[in-house]
């Protein structure tokens, strides 16, 4: 469990930087045409937050299936968007959307997924 530690690390990292970026008021917002696009960019930095919880687990847990590390990694992206968004009720300018909740979980399964394929992450040894 030791080096197995260190992945966590990364998922801690990942998250705080969303709770930051996420606590960023509305009119402090820069006007960058690519945030147009809202939930595409939800999917993509919550399917980083899914592959890193993926590698994270899968190191944490070999014995697990490939199949239950997806769903958990999943699942987490999904509880940690949603308690984005409630946070985010909170902030000046912003507010909570179930379509972002709903984006933040589809990036999470399918950067988990993706990690699960990639040969130097979804296998473990198991000594």
């Amino acid at each position: 469990m030791g080096k197995a530690r260190r992945y966590w690390w990364f998922v801690v990292a990942w998250a705080a930087l969303i709770f930051l970026l996420s606590s960023i008021p509305g009119k402090s917002m820069p006007q960058i045409p690519a945030l147009n696009y809202d939930k595409v960019l939800h999917g993509l930095v919550y399917s980083v937050l899914g592959g890193l919880f993926f590698v994270a687990l899968r190191r944490a847990s070999p014995a697990m299936t490939t199949a239950r590390v997806v769903a958990a990694a999943a699942l987490f992206a999904f509880i940690y968007g949603l308690g984005d968004e409630l946070h985010q009720f909170f902030v000046p300018g912003r507010s909570a959307d179930g379509y972002d909740v709903l984006a933040d979980g589809i990036g999470g399964l399918l950067g988990a997924s993706i990690a699960a394929k990639l040969p130097f992450v979804g296998s473990v040894e198991t000594r």
